[in-house]
């Protein structure tokens, strides 16, 4: 009986215990902070030609002075800013140098942000983080929360990600690239796996995470993938579309939509980007029977991690 209660709780305890290290644990990386919205629209007082000086790239030469001036002080604009005070300027800080302190534990020879800047970009939810060499900028009005009223109009399934509980995502999202080789080929299977690795970077780097933020789901989504993870394999078997290069496909399972388009019956009650979320499950069944790191991972080919994978939910 006490063996099979310490096996109990070997059994507890190992399933609990993160293979990642503790944020406390990890090396201090210098980034400095900028509110750029609020130096624009919040210290009037700042004459434009200092601001300019301070930020030279976010004011191209063609645009007049006129124009800066006039956005300045625009009420809509103003009203935006107003809304982003709602953000702690120190909380986000704080959750971007945890992302770029796992960044440095795993990629200790990658050359960091040194610069966070957030700014307005009248809600450009395309680019809500941006790998901008030594800065990272953030579109600072993109995080207010679904149900912002500034948000009205917007599809929802767009503003399930308007949140700042899936900064963290936007900002890895940003940096996958410097560390995700860009897919030689053009078949499903290779535009699912370069989605699964960066997916799988999302565990690394930001390991607190819930399951459903790595991929900006809610949970109801979630729920539904993990529910009908076997029924969608076998439709891309049964369908063929591994190795098709059909370029609707993307549209279909890939991209951002209000749900998935199987034309059938799974159509319902679907998140979109599902073959993103396959890929993913794919890369952790590779993980889990290969035992590969993380940088072997990332460079592993489609056709490797398939077969490797014996990925059959």
């Amino acid at each position: 009986m006490k063996g099979l209660l310490l096996f109990v709780l070997y059994f507890v305890v190992s399933c609990n215990t993160s293979s990642h290290p503790r944020h406390v644990d990890l090396e201090k990386v210098p980034l400095d902070y900028v509110s750029f919205e609020t130096l624009f629209f919040g210290e009037l007082y700042t004459p434009l030609e200092n601001v300019k000086v301070q930020f030279p790239f976010f004011f191209p030469n063609k645009t007049s002075d006129s124009l800066w001036l006039e956005k300045r002080s625009d009420s809509l604009q103003q009203l935006l800013f107003d809304a982003t005070k709602s953000i702690s300027k120190s909380n986000l800080k704080s959750r971007v140098t945890r992302v770029l302190q796992y960044v440095h534990y795993y990629f200790p020879d990658e050359k960091l942000p040194q610069t966070a800047i957030s700014l307005l970009t009248d809600v450009d939810y395309s680019f809500r983080a941006v790998d901008a060499d030594s800065m990272l900028l953030l579109s600072i009005d993109t995080y207010l929360g679904v149900d912002h009223p500034l948000y009205e109009g917007i599809p929802v399934y767009i503003k399930n990600k308007l949140t700042i509980n899936h900064l963290e995502s936007e900002i890895i999202d940003a940096l996958a690239p410097r560390f995700i080789p860009a897919p030689r080929g053009r078949t499903f299977l290779d535009h699912m796996v370069q989605h699964g690795k960066r997916l799988l970077l999302h565990d690394y780097l930001a390991p607190g995470l819930e399951n459903y933020q790595h991929i900006q789901y809610t949970a109801t989504q979630l729920e539904w993938a993990s529910t009908h993870e076997a029924e969608v394999w076998r439709y891309f078997i049964d369908n063929e579309l591994l190795f098709s290069t059909d370029e609707s496909l993307e549209f279909r399972f890939l991209l951002s939509s209000p749900y998935s388009k199987f034309y059938s019956y799974l159509d319902v009650d679907s998140p979109g980007r599902i073959g993103q979320w396959i890929g993913y499950q794919m890369l952790k069944k590779y993980q889990k029977r290969t035992g590969a790191t993380l940088k072997e991972i990332l460079a592993a080919s489609p056709q490797k991690i398939l077969k490797k994978s014996r990925y059959s939910p």
